[in-house]
């Protein structure tokens, strides 16, 4: 049986759509499926990235929010020099190795060697988070601190913000850019990018820390965002950095605490801070999600600069690969603020049903990377390629029609895993489209392929490097984090990827296993121990496509 006709041309590789798209006149600034279309690949990928450690650390420009529920009697750790529970703003840890590193206790103003909090690196070093010096706790000169670890649990329900991507890296490089620029009204004279950073001092000593305002006015970024949430009547936000954490702005509501415990000054045998081999273990069980009894995603409540015509196209020429928010108009950031804040509203307190989009994606995903992958990198003849086109395409193909056409079939496999989805809210109708989208360009794909070595009479190696051609251009647009993964791990090894503080550039473009240490250059602009003088990490060229 074959098919009966063909399109035109070759699928085209899609490009990354970020620059401004027009509002056509008179109309209002509102999502669009007509955007949603375009930035198909980009939607699809922050949906199936929420709430997981790995597709967030490749994707980190975070460009969208949703409303997310924390359960009642779910456990969290905050790491402090002080055994009181906070009065004010603080960070709460999903993991125990996250929060361990800021329970660490000290010794006078220098600590004992090499043992200073976070944040005692050479160029002001990893975050921070959870009542270190540079999150307002002063240490007092000549005195000994100890450290505490802090154990809370949720006492109901909690409403949270979830800001993706990496939104809890203090960098230049975007991570912060939706936090910054959109929530908080910031421009780029007086937002992040415009923020120094911390450099050693002329003597070699570390430098200088900011009093009271953390890392990239991480301590003012926290007080906005809970005004913000105040207004929204919401507990706090959800954001990630090498580990998932929480701003919670009020401590004494909505969570009992259930253990507190002084931490040993010195722990024998163990290395203590960001980078060791334990808390990678940590970090690394939260790749490929957080657990939806943890926190549960309302993706039916997404709101995502993806969705509006806004330029999202990165200053930096080498890194087009990620999204930015610093050449978007602050009235249009605004207008996205306010759709943000009444989808909340609408959405907080009902019981309404809420679509699974990352179950979607994930059975999309599962069903065609590895084979797409192995196809565009590993197949070297062809019939390998037609017997793994044929099995992922024979499901669309009615064998007992002999005028199937081929335009049925790809209608078949686009829509095959979205037929029983029915939008309920307006981000369900821009998802499903944005959806619609990505599978539809895969079945195409795959339906090139086969015409290629399949139902052409004669097919031969030039047949076989044009579907490579194409597969390789459907990898590169999908952008899938599935691409990359690791080889098998040794037990004392876990794979890797740059998770603010860490990391480097080589891991970003070929993760790897590691033990725990790094060589190489910095992957994160302004992170711990990049020599002076080094470009700055992730100014580099992007990751070659058929790593994308």
């Amino acid at each position: 049986m074959r098919l009966r006709t063909w399109l035109c041309c070759p699928l085209a590789a899609a490009s990354l759509t970020l620059a401004a798209v027009e509002p056509s006149a008179g109309s209002d600034f509102r999502p669009s499926k007509e955007l949603a279309r375009r930035r198909g690949p980009e939607i699809f990928n922050a949906v199936h990235n929420a709430m997981r450690q790995w597709g967030s650390s490749l994707h980190h420009n975070g460009m969208s929010f949703f409303l997310a529920t924390v359960p009642q009697g779910v456990l969290f750790h905050h790491g402090s020099s002080s055994p009181d529970p906070p009065s004010q703003p603080d960070w709460l840890a999903y993991e125990i190795e996250h929060a361990e590193n800021f329970a660490r206790g000290r010794r006078g103003p220098g600590g004992p060697p090499g043992r200073g909090p976070p944040g005692d690196g050479p160029d002001g070093g990893p975050q921070e988070v959870m009542g270190s010096p540079w999150h307002g706790t002063e240490m007092v000169d000549g005195a000994e601190v100890h450290g505490y670890l802090h154990v809370y649990e949720t006492t109901r329900p909690l409403k949270f913000l979830y800001i993706d991507g990496m939104g809890a890296g203090k960098t230049s490089m975007g991570t912060l850019d939706s936090q910054d620029y959109l929530l908080r009204g910031k421009s780029p004279e007086n937002g992040t990018d415009s923020t120094p950073r911390p450099r050693r001092r002329p003597d070699g000593q570390p430098p200088e820390r900011p009093r009271g305002g953390g890392p990239m006015d991480e301590q003012q970024r926290a007080r906005d965002l809970c005004q913000l949430c105040k207004e929204w009547d919401l507990q706090g936000v959800v954001r990630m950095e090498a580990g998932f954490e929480i701003i919670k702005c009020d401590f004494s509501d909505g969570l009992q605490e259930v253990q507190v415990l002084q931490r040993p000054d010195e722990i024998p045998g163990r290395p203590g801070g960001f980078g060791n081999l334990e808390y990678f273990r940590g970090v690394s069980e939260r790749y490929n999600g957080i657990g939806s009894s943890r926190t549960a995603i309302d993706y039916s409540s997404m709101v995502s600069a993806f969705f509006f015509p806004v330029n999202l196209t990165n200053p930096n020429p080498k890194r087009q690969d990620l999204p930015r928010l610093r050449s978007a108009e602050q009235p249009q950031l605004a207008e996205i603020k306010s759709y943000l804040e009444s989808v909340i509203h609408a959405r907080r307190d009902h019981a309404s049903r809420v679509i699974d989009w990352q179950d979607v994606s994930d059975l999309i995903v599962s069903r065609y990377a590895d084979r797409v992958k192995y196809m565009a990198e590993a197949v070297q003849d062809i019939g390998a390629m037609a017997r793994e086109v044929n099995f992922l395409l024979t499901l669309f193909v009615d064998g007992s029609d002999k005028g199937d056409s081929l335009e049925l079939g790809i209608s078949r496999c686009s829509n095959f895993y979205l037929r029983s989805v029915s939008p309920v809210t307006e981000a369900d109708v821009l998802i499903r489209t944005a959806f619609e989208t990505v599978t539809r360009e895969i079945c195409t794909t795959l339906f090139r392929v086969r015409s290629l070595v399949v139902t052409d009479p004669a097919p031969d190696q030039s047949s076989l490097a044009a579907s490579v051609s194409v597969l390789r251009a459907l990898m590169q647009s999908l952008n899938w984090a599935r691409f990359k993964r690791c080889p098998p791990c040794g037990i004392d090894e876990v794979c890797v990827i740059p998770m603010w503080p860490m990391g480097t550039v080589e891991e970003y473009n070929n993760p790897q296993c590691s033990n725990g240490t790094e060589t190489g250059e910095r992957y994160w602009d302004g992170g711990p121990g990049r020599p002076p003088g080094d470009r700055r990490p992730g100014d580099g060229d992007a990751p070659p496509p058929s790593e994308l």
